[in-house]
């Protein structure tokens, strides 16, 4: 018994020594524990460039007067058959208005690929679109982003205001008498808003939620201006809610004065 004690004494001290030395079989090779390479990264899309707002030196004016000179567009007469001793007996809806140069009332005129320039706030701060006569008065109302709209009331009967957005929170309430002044969320993301009344059918406007301050609505006589534009070279759109969009490129010299006439026909 002490032999074979004694064997398996030198048998396991022969085994150590030869792991030791590096002898036997080789173990395998350590697996590495860092985390997996992450795939390529797929080239990214440009960033939207967001508008930055504050002081603007030395900047330009664009001037100018939007016509129409197409065929003559006649105002729609629609019965009344709601509420006539506000509405009366009929309402009479000019989709189309010019003067007698043609001169294009209601058209908005923007900058679309401008970055920098005036604060937003110039636009201003009070927002405010009335039911008035049993028409929306303003029919085009330009707001900023970031900023909601008073809707009043000012015919004493009940209305219902409905804007259908695309990317904004929609507004669709009744405003009775006793509501004479509603507030709409603010508006988040640019885009052209329809507003509609769905108890008075013909009542129609356009909130125009915008991103830069260089937009406008046309005079009742067509004409427009744009101040404190920094010198470069933009694209001015021209937006009509009958008779679309145009473009036109225009540039703008430092302190100077720039004309951006466009007509539609």
């Amino acid at each position: 018994m002490k032999r074979i004690s004694f064997l398996v004494l030198i048998v396991g001290f022969v085994g150590l020594v030869s792991i030791a030395c590096g002898g036997g079989e080789e173990p395998p090779a350590a697996t590495a524990t860092q985390p997996p390479a992450a795939p390529a990264e797929e080239e990214a899309a440009p960033a939207a460039a967001g508008y930055q707002g504050g002081p603007v030196s030395d900047g330009g004016t664009i001037n100018g007067t939007i016509t129409y000179s197409g065929p003559a567009v006649e105002p729609e007469t629609i019965a009344v058959d709601k509420d006539p001793e506000v509405c009366g007996d009929s309402i009479e809806i000019a989709r189309v208005q010019t003067d007698a140069s043609g001169g294009l009332a209601n058209a908005v005129v923007r900058i679309t690929d401008i970055t920098a320039g005036k604060p937003l706030d110039s636009l201003g701060d009070q927002f405010v679109i009335d039911q008035n006569g049993c028409e929306y008065v303003p029919t085009v109302s330009i707001v900023p982003v970031g900023t909601g709209l008073t809707v009043l009331n000012s015919d004493g009967i009940l209305h219902n205001i409905h804007t259908t957005p695309f990317d904004n929170a929609p507004l669709n309430v009744a405003q009775p008498a006793t509501q004479p002044e509603i507030m709409s969320d603010p508006f988040t993301i640019p885009e052209i808003i329809p507003v509609s009344c769905d108890i008075h059918g013909w009542m129609e406007a356009t909130i125009i939620a915008v991103d830069n301050p260089y937009a406008v609505v046309t005079t009742a006589d067509g004409s427009f201006s744009l101040t404190d534009v920094p010198a470069g070279t933009y694209t001015v759109e021209v937006w009509h809610a009958e008779l679309g969009t145009q473009t036109m490129s225009v540039t703008i010299e430092a302190g100077s004065t720039a004309t951006a006439d466009m007509a539609f026909n």
